[in-house]
């Protein structure tokens, strides 16, 4: 008989945004063999997961792993399953001049299920010394870098793994120059008609006014860094959402949480949160070499930030399961946990306490909770986690 293993005991929540179960879940040759209550020993490896909570493989939208091409990007191991992540998406770390190199080295050695968004511009996202200028080497700096035949046929060499295609928005990428974010905005909407995949846009600190860009967007496109703390976000003082967001949404626009090194402001998202009732759709860290050991760390922080706004804990799960897979297309291979599927699972701890958890302002937040990874699988193989 073949042995696998019996997780025995957790709270499972399924990644549909429903209440948990007390439910086991057995494994078998790398997929979801049975979820049911008490579950009898068939000869597998029984893992106690009293006390923990039981979700399928975490998911991060929003992650850059082009590791050894410039200073931004982090290995994917790092961001994967030592945090709890199963599957991450990259979002434009790569353009059509470099991705088939990250194909070929980074993307086909992972452990984990790694997707990528396709950069506009071709030269991608590059990152210098942050000591040294230019610091941001811009990706827009020259308009012609936004080309669309470029990213198309990039895109149908490497369907396996381009979801979908990325722009950034922010003066500093474009030399300054509007008339440079508007060429990759057209550049990305019109890769993204012909290819038919959804895109997703940086939009912050941009010459391109807020309005402008929601009203271009389409059902499944989505706009990242949403709590971001600049002038042109989203929200009023208030935390009111401005008209044009709630018409982005109303149209089946995403909203991601993206934390980065400079987009997720407890003011912010506590007067949209909690005042303006705007909870983002994803959640996601925007991981990279700036911002890994802090404010962001992992995935499971970012989730906990979360927790601690008053978001209820099965809609953190699907914002971090079932809701990223899919708006990447994925949502019939990942993000749920269900018979039959394959076998990517996160088992978490709650841990109560007293911890100051800062935003990217350097401001901090005292919470009593926070959520820990502790087990995942990976294919129905057990690995370990950091905490």
């Amino acid at each position: 008989m073949e042995t696998g293993h019996l997780i025995r005991g957790g709270e499972v929540y399924d990644g549909s945004g429903g209440a948990p179960r007390r439910v086991d879940v057995r494994v078998r040759g790398g997929t979801i063999a049975e979820i049911g209550p008490e579950l009898p020993e068939q000869g597998e490896a029984v893992l106690d997961a009293s006390g923990l909570i039981v979700t399928p493989g975490l998911i991060d939208l929003h992650v850059h792993v082009f590791s050894g091409v410039g200073r931004w990007s982090i290995d994917p191991g790092d961001a994967g399953l030592v945090t709890g992540v199963t599957t991450m998406l990259d979002t434009g770390t790569a353009g059509a001049l470099t991705f088939p190199a990250f194909d070929r080295f980074v993307l086909s050695q992972a452990r984990e299920d790694v997707y990528a968004l396709l950069n506009i511009s071709m030269i991608g996202c590059l990152q210098g010394y942050p000591d040294e200028r230019p610091y941001n080497i811009g990706e827009l700096s020259e308009p012609g870098y936004a080309h669309a035949p470029s990213a198309v046929a990039c895109v149908e060499q490497f369907r396996d793994r381009i979801v979908g295609l990325k722009v950034r928005l922010s003066a500093l990428l474009a030399d300054n120059q509007a008339q440079n974010e508007r060429a990759g905005l057209e550049a990305l909407l019109e890769a993204a008609e012909r290819t038919a995949l959804p895109c997703m846009i940086h939009h912050a600190r941009s010459l391109v006014p807020l309005g402008e860009l929601l009203r271009r967007l389409r059902p499944g496109d989505i706009y990242t860094h949403l709590y971001h703390p600049h002038p042109d976000h989203g929200f009023a003082d208030d935390g009111t959402p401005k008209p044009e967001m709630l018409a982005a949404r109303e149209r089946g626009v995403l909203f991601d949480v993206g934390h980065g090194k400079g987009a997720f402001s407890w003011a912010v998202a506590e007067a949209a949160c909690r005042e303006g009732d705007f909870w983002p759709d994803t959640i996601s860290t925007d991981l990279h070499h700036f911002n890994i050991l802090g404010p962001v760390f992992d995935l499971p922080t970012t989730m906990t930030k979360f927790l601690y706004l008053g978001m209820p804990l099965p809609k953190i799960v699907q914002a971090a399961t079932d809701a990223p897979a899919r708006a990447m297309g994925l949502g019939d291979r990942f993000g749920r946990l269900l018979p039959g599927r394959q076998a990517d699972i996160t088992l978490i701890r709650i841990e109560r306490g007293e911890w100051a958890l800062p935003d990217v302002l350097d401001e901090m937040r005292s919470i009593r909770e926070r959520l820990v990874a502790v087990n995942v699988f990976k294919r129905g193989v057990l690995h370990g986690c950091r905490s």
